[in-house]
This record gives structure tokens, C-alpha cells and sequence, in this order.
């Protein structure tokens, strides 16, 4: 009995970012793209997957090359190479999107003891009552190794760490980070 392969063929299509698929904490795996109305997961090879542009957040326009193959019945495309697109709606030109902040915490099993879960819900608290939450995403995070003096947190894109942080410190945090 003969076993055929599906074939795999090459595409590069350009799509508006929605969001990216995490696994493991930190590790970029898929993105989702909307392409005419509809949502593509693309999976991003491992030689992209940690040399993405720092630029590409969700909401911009994407180009993306790579291939696509049948498996079991389901298309699979696997993204080769990612890059930022002009918007072909408005047919511009390539525009640098504006870096949303973010506050990263880390949620592992030390951090997490020492109040780590805490500072989450109150920074998440915190946001909300200063109408931030639009503006500054929180992402819970694999260990940021300095687990003895957890919990930590980290606000980006100031790149400032904090150890030992206590649900107290969150207003004060956030009121030096993002000034009215």
C-alpha cells in the first residue's frame, strides 16, 4: 500500500494582525490574522518565532509568506516570514504602529506563593479604574528569573523591573509609569 503525501504549496497573503497565540508563558506560536473578513491561524516557524519585529502588534497590516499543506483533512499554513504591509484599503504606505505598553508578572509556582496572583488582580483593578485598560495590556509571564524576591513585575516598554512587589505598591506603580 502506497502512502501519498499532501502537497504543500507556497503563499504570501497581507492581513490585519488580531492577535498572537502564547503558549508556554512567553512563546509566540500562531498568528492570527483576519483576511477578508475571515480569522487564518498562521504558525510561525521557529526561526521566526524569536526574531519577530518588535513593531508588529495587533491591529497592523501584515505580509506573510510560508506554505500550506492538508493534513487530515484541515489546512495548515506554517508562516516562513513575517513583515509589516502597507494597508491595502488606503493603498499607503508602511506605517510603524505605536508601541502599546504592556506589564508583564510573573505568574510561576515561587512567584505565585509570594503574592504574584495578587499584584495580577491588582494591577488588573488598577487599570481599570484609571481607564487604562485600553491602553496597557498585562501578560502573565514564565519565570523572569529572579524567583527568591518574587513577585515580580515587569513594565514595558520602559523595560523597568520590580521585585518583592506587594498589591499595596500597584497605584503608586502605575501612577509613575502612566501619568494622567
Amino acid at each position: 500500500m502506497v502512502k501519498l503525501k499532501s502537497p504543500v504549496a507556497e503563499f504570501t497573503v497581507v492581513g490585519k494582525l488580531r492577535d498572537f497565540v502564547i503558549k508556554d508563558g512567553d512563546k509566540i506560536k500562531y498568528l492570527r490574522l483576519i483576511i477578508v473578513e475571515r480569522e487564518y491561524w498562521f504558525k510561525l516557524s521557529k526561526e521566526i518565532r524569536y526574531s519577530l519585529d518588535p513593531a508588529i502588534q495587533p491591529g497592523c497590516w501584515v505580509e506573510v509568506t510560508g506554505a500550506q499543506k492538508y493534513k487530515s483533512g484541515k489546512l495548515k499554513l506554517t508562516a516562513s516570514k513575517v513583515k509589516l504591509a502597507a494597508n491595502p484599503q488606503l493603498g499607503g504606505t508602511v506605517s510603524q504602529p505605536k508601541a502599546k505598553a504592556s506589564i508583564l508578572v510573573c505568574q510561576k509556582a515561587d512567584c505565585c506563593k509570594r503574592g504574584g496572583r495578587a499584584v495580577y488582580h491588582a494591577i488588573e483593578a488598577n487599570l481599570r479604574s484609571h481607564e487604562l485598560q485600553d491602553q496597557v495590556t498585562i501578560r502573565a509571564t514564565g519565570c523572569l528569573k529572579q524567583c527568591k524576591s518574587g513577585p515580580n513585575v515587569v513594565f514595558m516598554p520602559d523595560k523597568a523591573r520590580y521585585s518583592n512587589v506587594h498589591p499595596a505598591q500597584i497605584p503608586a506603580l502605575i501612577s509613575e509609569h502612566f501619568p494622567d
